[in-house]
């Protein structure tokens, strides 16, 4: 029997500072971490940070989070860096063994003065790979340990369409005070999913 892919995602509401906060942290618990501004690059060395908050180098940019005891920034090059077909530019793989992608959240156009959800996510062989199933597991943990559970909301009226929070969504801090349904200011998954946080 093959093994089974492992497929992982959080919606997820951070601003720039919850992202330099989430990234103290990983870095705390895992100190080989670095963080790949991931978007077509003009060279074969793709942009190494410090922090999830430095990644903006494009307008498009996400992020590749790893950690050097699984995949080294070197190996990465060397077996996840590849030409584009046309010769222009350079890509590599945002997801798979010892990878996570992360999505910035963004300020949602289809809402004055929201914020849009971004997204963590990892697909990964758990039998083939446990060190990348280790890795996953932790940063999901730091990921829920600072994070405040989301509520969807009617913003007509500001009731609470129901007690229990979503399954799916989670807010950092600061996105949780900025975004607090106050003002027209709230966590927007689209233009009729609107939450806050608690």
């Amino acid at each position: 029997m093959p093994p089974k892919n492992k497929m992982l995602a959080i919606e997820i509401f951070m601003t720039k500072k919850d992202e330099h906060e989430f990234s103290i942290k990983l870095r705390e618990s895992l100190p080989g971490i670095y963080f790949i501004d991931f978007h077509p690059w003009d060279s074969p060395f793709p942009p190494m940070k410090n922090s999830i908050a430095l990644c903006y180098d494009k307008l498009n940019s996400i992020v590749v989070i790893s950690d050097e005891s699984i995949v080294s920034q070197a190996e990465y090059i060397k077996n996840d860096v590849k030409p584009f077909p046309t010769g222009s530019g350079y890509m590599g793989n945002p997801i798979g063994r010892g990878l996570i992608q992360y999505q910035h959240s963004k300020e949602a156009g289809y809402a004055k003065g929201c914020i849009m959800n971004g997204r963590l996510a990892a697909s990964y062989f758990p039998e083939n790979d446990p060190e990348t199933d280790v890795f996953v597991k932790t940063v999901w943990k730091i990921f829920k340990k600072g994070a405040k559970k989301v509520y969807a909301i009617n913003p007509e009226t500001g009731e609470l369409y129901r007690d229990k929070p979503e399954t799916r969504y989670f807010a950092w801090p600061d996105a949780a005070k900025i975004y607090d349904g106050t003002h027209g200011r709230y966590l927007a998954a689209t233009a009729f999913n609107f939450y806050i946080a608690k």
